[in-house]
């Protein structure tokens, strides 16, 4: 392993940890404030963009970058975080009233959809070997999906078309950009999500005052997850091939299961457990047979 396969493998494992804060944070909200899902997401990322603008702003090179990026890749960070908006609300619709594990197994089908999209718009082939494991999980989905009490099946289908959505951005940094800036396509991509659901918000006419603890609070879990969360993402694509960032973040959704299952009393039983191995192996086979190809 090189060093910038090292590096690569590094920004992966820093984005699973602030992704991890970040789900386990919202889940917690959820649970005891019951608020809507857009409210959440406005809140949290406005507050995030207000805490991370004096950084890019009162900086020469960082005001640069900004610039480079809109002009640039301003189509596709317009259209890849318009996917995202939609994804987001969708995902903390399902993730407030489901268990955190299930939903954390299911979001991660994102690597499912990266493989399809590659394989109808990359010219990518599909194999035998991938056939199985995309079987694999779709058997893990039907599993947890039928968790009686922990995630209704309407849920479910929720995440997965969430799931499509974030994986579009994916797909489209994969197949548009070279060379991405991740901390400003981080920065820039929050403050499109803020007016994105400050629109949605004011179309539904469902704007909330929040107090300031809980403001904080979506703010700071915001901060890790979609800032600092996104920018180690969006910077392991120039060290990694997108395979092997998607196999190194699998080991994410076991991680939030067991938080589930030791901090929040989330049950366990064995349809769970076969659910999330039928899950992580199938997308595991369908990642190893492309990294196989690669080499």
């Amino acid at each position: 392993m090189n060093g910038n396969a090292k590096k690569g493998y590094f920004f992966v494992f820093l984005t699973g940890v602030f992704f991890s804060f970040e789900v386990i944070g919202f889940k917690e909200i959820f649970k005891k404030f019951h608020l809507r899902p857009e409210i959440a997401a406005f809140y949290g990322v406005a507050i995030a963009a207000l805490i991370v603008t004096p950084f890019f702003l009162f900086n020469l090179k960082r005001r640069e970058s900004l610039k480079t990026t809109i002009r640039n890749n301003g189509k596709v960070l317009l259209v890849g975080t318009f996917c995202n908006a939609i994804g987001i609300v969708m995902y903390y619709y399902a993730l407030r009233i489901s268990d955190l594990g299930p939903s954390a197994v299911l979001i991660k089908m994102t690597v499912l959809y990266n493989v399809i999209l590659g394989v109808a718009f990359l010219k990518e082939e599909m194999r035998g070997f991938e056939m199985i494991g995309i079987l694999f999980a779709i058997l893990g989905i039907i599993l947890i999906s039928s968790l009686d009490g922990q995630i209704q099946v309407t849920s479910a289908i929720i995440i997965l078309i969430s799931a499509f959505f974030f994986a579009i951005q994916s797909y489209l940094i994969k197949r548009y950009i070279e060379n991405i800036d991740g901390l400003a396509f981080a920065y820039l991509r929050i403050l499109l999500l803020s007016f994105f659901f400050a629109c949605y918000i004011t179309m539904n006419g469902s704007w909330v005052v929040l107090s300031p603890v809980l403001t904080f609070a979506l703010g700071l879990f915001s901060l890790l997850g979609y800032f600092l969360g996104r920018a180690f993402y969006f910077e392991a694509h120039n060290h990694l091939p997108i395979s092997k960032l998607n196999s190194t973040l699998l080991i994410e959704p076991v991680f939030l299961m067991a938080i589930g299952v030791l901090f929040m009393h989330e049950p366990l039983p064995p349809k769970k457990i076969m659910g999330t191995v039928f899950i992580m192996s199938g997308l595991y086979l369908l990642i190893f047979h492309r990294q196989r190809k690669i080499k």
